[in-house]
């Protein structure tokens, strides 16, 4: 029996500390019931970034407007290409429109030497080497001037913004705001110099790059 009596005070000294912790716990409960509320902001409703395409196009023959921003880009008929021979030159006018509503667009324009070299197909004489080019805009301001492919690169200029809907491809073109379109014009010209001889039946597989940048206005 004594060994009993021993033991109930400190089953009782359990009980309580079982009992206090219960209490603890119940008061952390009821703590975090307080009051709470949170407000919620919708950051610019409609989303944030631009809304609108950033791009530039150009106005084909027939007076509608290409975007030119995929990857194959557009091509572009040269009136007399097909007749270019040594001492003579070809040439085209090339309008470029910024097709973008809120921003303006920093343009540069350059030729690039298709496949790297020109070379139109390996059983075709390469003329590539023997072209100069030559580039101005509406106002004969000059981009560049009589030099080889990889020299053809100039500033077309700030395009600024179209200030309305982009135009879809297709879609008959819409003059601007004055300064969002410029118009170059492209002179190819075929060298008369030795060693072209050898080139009959030759050609040269060359494209007209517009890079834009965009710029806040």
């Amino acid at each position: 029996m004594t060994g009993r009596e021993r033991l109930q005070p400190r089953t009782g000294r359990r009980r309580l500390g079982a009992a206090t912790g219960v209490l603890l716990v119940a008061g952390t409960v009821v703590s975090s019931a307080s009051y709470t509320d949170e407000a919620t902001l919708g950051l610019a409703g409609a989303g944030i970034g631009f809304p609108h395409t950033f791009a530039i196009g150009v106005v084909a023959a027939d007076g509608t407007a290409e975007p030119a921003d995929g990857e194959a880009g557009v091509e572009w008929l040269v009136e007399g290409a097909g007749t270019l021979v040594p001492g003579r030159s070809v040439s085209t006018v090339v309008q470029v429109f910024n097709n973008t509503p809120t921003l303006d667009a920093d343009t540069v324009l350059e030729v690039v030497a298709r496949g790297g070299d020109g070379a139109v197909a390996e059983a075709i004489p390469n003329i590539t080497p023997h072209l100069r080019l030559s580039a101005q805009d509406q106002d004969g301001v000059v981009l560049f001037s009589d030099v080889p492919w990889e020299q053809a690169r100039g500033s077309v200029g700030r395009l600024v913004a179209r200030g309305s809907g982009s135009l879809a491809a297709g879609e008959p073109y819409t003059t601007g705001p004055a300064g969002s379109e410029r118009q170059i014009t492209l002179t190819i010209d075929y060298l008369d110099e030795p060693g072209v001889e050898a080139l009959n039946g030759g050609q040269a597989a060359l494209s007209l790059r517009i890079d834009a940048t965009s710029v806040t206005p």
